[in-house]
């Protein structure tokens, strides 16, 4: 690891840098009364593409957080509409639907385990932040009537955003039927690692793919709610690797989506997404949280960066114009459209990143 330039002022880490205000503008224009829209035509909301549970269940998580920070009925009015597109999601047997088409059909009959997880994750959110008691009594009983669903899990990222879940409910109720559930899900992850791990490849597949940062951000939020410290060793352990591999002489390579990196092969550089930039900073703050090592901060911070160009083309991803986020770099350039997942993305990473940054809260654009 690199030595750190984070510095510590009144008892926090803080970086330094000037970085553009925190707008809502481009997640409002894809927003209409049922949800956010999928895709973008450039800055255009692609009505076509219709809604999925995928989207609305990110898109709560951005709105908790930036209601979180800043106590705006801006954001309050968007948490209403994602949790209400996520209720309306709900099929009887407590999992979700995930893809609507624009005129409000359903098309599955319950939606991939990765939208179960990630449901269940934005659920979490809500109920760990300082929000309406009313908005944290739907997510508590869409969390409950859904709490068997993590065990009926199979993927290992759809087990890790459950577990992300898992440890925001713990935050605010603690229940042990929850914890019990949080803890069978850390320990298959940590089985996982500890069975495909080896001194070259510390890693829990032999392949990188998407989402990576996801796992060891697991154990190390199930590490704080739990205290057991495998899973934070784990957590470091794999978190070193990857970072290894996608910060290279001081700027982010995020694993390219156009091949992926699978062990003995070579890897993709291009497209590089800005979900997995996103998911780097998260997994990074929660490291700082675990471990009170700065250098997490020094790595969020080039995640940061990587969203305003400071990456392997030197293109800014966000848009200061829109308040939105282009939807990945390509070996040709950055993409044109700014959807949903990409805006999601660039959004929550500067929400989340502000009270890091030295005067952050300025950013917040007052409505």
């Amino acid at each position: 690891m690199t030595p750190a330039t984070a510095t510590a002022s009144k008892g926090r880490y803080v970086i330094e840098g000037n970085y553009p205000e925190i707008t809502l503008d481009h997640l409002d224009q894809l927003t209409d009364r049922t949800g956010i829209i999928q895709h973008a035509i450039y800055s255009i909301p692609n009505r076509r593409t219709g809604y999925c549970t995928d989207d609305n269940a990110r898109a709560l998580i951005v709105a908790v957080c930036h209601h979180d920070a800043t106590g705006s009925r801006e954001s309050l009015r968007l948490v209403s509409t994602y949790l209400s597109f996520c209720h309306y999601a709900k099929i009887p047997n407590g999992k979700f639907h995930n893809f609507m088409s624009f005129d409000q059909v359903f098309l599955d009959g319950e939606g991939s385990e990765d939208c179960q997880g990630r449901t269940l994750w934005a659920l979490g959110q809500c109920l760990a932040a300082k929000i309406h008691d009313n908005v944290k009594e739907v997510a508590r009983n869409l969390f409950r009537d859904a709490l068997w669903v993590p065990e009926s899990l199979s993927y290992l990222r759809s087990r890790s955003y459950a577990a992300l879940g898992l440890a925001l409910y713990l935050q605010a109720h603690q229940e042990e039927e929850v914890a019990d559930v949080l803890r069978a899900m850390a320990d298959s992850i940590a089985d996982t690692f500890e069975v495909n791990a080896t001194t070259d490849w510390e890693w829990f597949e032999n392949g990188l793919t998407y989402s990576n940062p996801l796992m060891p951000r697991a154990l190390f939020m199930a590490y704080q709610a739990l205290g057991d410290e495998r899973y934070l060793q784990i957590a470091e352990r794999s978190w070193a690797f990857l970072e290894k591999q996608c910060v290279i002489d001081g700027i982010v390579q995020i694993i390219g989506c156009n091949g992926w990196y699978y062990k003995g092969r070579e890897r993709a550089w291009f497209d590089q997404q800005p979900i997995d930039a996103m998911m780097m900073v998260l997994g990074a703050l929660d490291g700082l949280k675990a471990t009170g090592n700065p250098h997490y901060l020094d790595t969020a911070k080039l995640c940061l960066d990587w969203f305003m160009g400071k990456n392997a083309l030197g293109v800014p991803l966000h848009d200061p114009v829109t308040g939105g986020c282009f939807d990945g770099l390509a070996a040709t350039g950055r993409n044109g459209n700014q959807g949903a997942e990409s805006t999601i993305s660039g959004l929550l990473t500067q929400i989340i990143m502000a009270p890091y940054i030295k005067d952050g809260q300025s950013l917040f654009v007052e409505k």
